[in-house]
This record gives C-alpha cells, structure tokens and sequence, in this order.
C-alpha cells in the first residue's frame, strides 16, 4: 500500500504514469496467499529470476556461465565488426581500451563476475590485439601481464580484468569503513555483522557466495586502511587508486617519454614499444621458435637478423638515419637516442619531441621495408624513406597550436 502511494504521488508530480501492463512484482519469503493478494490489488504481473534489467541480468544468486556468456557475446560482437577486424595494433588498443574494457566494467561494478568468465575475457582482449579475432591458437608476442602494465612501466595501460573488478568492489569496504548512514551498510552490519569491526569480521563458511567474495574483497582491502582511513589520509577511495595498489608496480623504463610522444604516429610508436621489449618476429626469434627461415638479413643480406642489427646495425638502417639527421641538422647515434631524448640539456622539449618522433617513424619504415622485401623481394630507396618520415610529422605538427611557442620552436 504504501508503495502504490508512493507511485501515485511521483506520477502526480512528474506527470509520468505507471504502466501496469508492463511492470512485475518479484517475492521471496512470503506466502502464497499474500503473494495472491497482492497481486491482486496491484495489478502487476508476478515476475521470476533472474531477468534482465539495463542490459544485463539481474539474480540473487551468483551470476551462471549462461548469463556471463552474454557478456563476452557483446564483447565479440564488436570485435566481428568490419572495421574492427582491419584496424592497426595501436587502433586495437585504443578499441580495448575504449570499448571492450568499458563493457566489462559496466558488469563489473554490478557483479561479482566469477574468475571463469574474465579470464575468458581477457582471452579475447588479448587475441583481438595480435590477430584481430576473438579466437587465436597462437602464442602472443607479449605476454598479457606485460601489455596489462602501464605505459611507464612498459606496458599498453590495458586494464587487467580481475584487478580492475577487486578495484570495483573496492568501494563496499570504503562504504563500510566511512559511510555508516549508508541503507546497505546498515543492512549487513544488521544482519551479517552484527556490530563487530568490519576489520575484524570473517564470513562463515555456510554464506552466500556473493557475500563469502565482498569479505574476501574487505580482507583484501583492509590492509590499505589504517584507522579507516584510505592509505592514512582523509582522500576518499577511487577505483584507480585501488587499481594501482593492488597491482604488481614494475620499475619505470627510461624510453617510456619517447615511445609515447604526442606526435608519435600511434601506430609507429606500437611498433617502437614492441622493438624495446625485443618481440618483433625476426628471424633470430622465428629459429627459435623452430620456424625454418634463412638467417641473412632480408635487407642487407650481410648477418644475421636481430633486433640489434636490423634498427641500429645493419647498412641500411645507418643509411637513412644519416640522411634524416642531415635534414634535422642534428648528430645522434641510434643507440644514443634514449639517453639522448631523456637529457634536458640537449634541445627544448618541442625539438626533441620532433627529432624523437621522426627516429620512431624511421623505425616502423625499417621494419616496413624488412617485410616488403622479405614477401616482395623490394627495397625503397633511403632517400625515399626519409622524406616520407618527415612528411608524416610534418603533417602531424601542424595540426597543433604553437602561436606560443618561440619563434625558434616554431621556425
């Protein structure tokens, strides 16, 4: 009764009426013949769990594969897309990022999503990246923990689903610690805890499942709270904070400033990540892998191909580089240019954001030209190279705004 008059009272105010023929009403607990009753005072249909309610199910009970299948559904529904599928790498990680991440964490913050289905997840993240498929039976050329780090760390700033989910859940633990007005908070300390510390308190082996994981989350959590206060402070919990604390931190490499260089071309800077972690298919690793190839560089054909020879060794290679550093008017070694880039006293930071971002394109040329020789028998010619290096960052910086910059950066 007191709920059909609060109905009538918001239609009175907001103009909006309740459709009857389209609502249900949902029991636990109670009589069949109260349920019959109310039923028919109300006018609603009775409705059973679990149904669906904003997209996703809704149940009492811990979410079935069934119902976690129709996640990764979605998330393999926008990966079958056309345009999709023949995106770059660098295209494919702003798409998990963007797209698929957010879909899982749409989910994530309602449920207790069981390991199962995330590490299905994290399946077709990482297979959409290096195949554009949802399913790939292949090794990866980078682990997923690796891609998962941030960029700082030598990582694609990926979210990893289940510390992203623990995060999520992460603000139950801040509820219990600092709102204690909150209607749940109240509800559990009524009925589970029982007015002992939060801290303190251990879920009995004979409760829910969903309950037995929030307390594993609040055990979890709690050594991050001193006096309930979040690390010491009086900042409230975020779910990137939690993140970042559950996570297992990687000492910072020194070329994450040039590989992430705002005019780095997306793509050639993808490339540039995965040279630095030594994972491009060469032909040092493709015998390793057992795959028969020929040992001589595709593009010198002098020793064998390896990282090290193809982007700082070989000919070639030292070729276009000098080219390109005489249109610069600069003299760096490729092997310098990390230590280069990361001193301050050398350029002005527009100068070396340039002068870095047109090296990274040399590099994704390079291992461009490698591929065109190894399936076309072609080479281009350095010259050509570099002029096409300088026109793609050319293009790039003057989509910017620099009317404040010197007149020297701007020149």
């Amino acid at each position: 009764m007191c709920i059909l008059r609060s109905f009538a009272t918001f239609s009175s105010a907001s103009r909006l009426n309740l459709n009857k023929s389209k609502s249900e009403i949902y029991f636990n607990g109670v009589q069949n013949g109260t349920v019959e009753n109310i039923i028919q005072f109300s006018g609603f249909h009775r409705g059973a769990l679990p149904f669906k309610h904003l997209g996703v199910p809704i149940s009492s009970k811990k979410l079935t594969k069934e119902q976690g299948l129709k996640l990764t559904d979605k998330i393999v529904a926008r990966i079958r897309g056309y345009g999709a599928r023949y995106l770059s790498y660098a295209g494919r990680v702003t798409l998990v990022n963007s797209v698929l991440s957010t879909l899982h964490s749409y989910w994530a913050i309602i449920f207790l999503i069981p390991y199962g289905i995330m590490n299905k997840i994290n399946a077709i993240c990482m297979n959409y990246l290096w195949s554009g498929k949802a399913d790939y039976k292949k090794a990866p050329n980078i682990r997923w923990d690796i891609c998962c780090l941030p960029k700082t760390e030598g990582g694609l700033g990926i979210k990893e689903s289940k510390s992203w989910n623990k995060a999520l859940l992460g603000k139950y633990v801040w509820w219990l610690a600092k709102k204690k007005d909150h209607l749940w908070v109240r509800w559990v300390s009524h009925v589970y805890m029982k007015g002992k510390n939060w801290t303190d308190y251990k879920a009995p082996l004979d409760s829910s499942w969903s309950w037995r994981r929030i307390n594993y989350i609040m055990q979890l959590f709690k050594q991050a709270y001193t006096n309930n206060r979040w690390h010491n402070t009086d900042v409230s919990y975020n779910v990137a904070d939690g993140y970042d604390w559950l996570r297992n931190r990687q000492s910072k490499v020194q070329w994450r400033y040039l590989c992430w260089n705002s005019l780095n071309v997306p793509k050639c800077a993808f490339i540039y990540w995965a040279i630095m972690h030594s994972k491009l298919l060469t032909k040092d690793r493709l015998l390793r892998m057992g795959v028969p190839v020929t040992v001589d560089c595709e593009i010198c054909g002098v020793q064998l191909e390896t990282h090290q020879h193809l982007f700082i060794e070989c000919a070639f290679t030292q070729t276009c580089s000098t080219i390109l550093q005489q249109r610069l008017r600069v003299r760096i070694r490729l092997q310098d240019l990390v230590g280069w880039y990361s001193d301050g006293r050398t350029a002005t930071k527009l100068q070396k954001r340039f002068i870095g971002a047109c090296h990274i394109s040399l590099m994704y040329e390079i291992w461009k030209v490698r591929n065109e020789a190894r399936v076309h028998g072609y080479v281009r010619s350095p010259s050509t190279i570099v002029e096409h290096v300088l026109g793609s960052i050319k293009s790039r910086c003057l989509k910017k705004n620099y009317s404040t910059l010197s007149r020297k950066d701007q020149t």
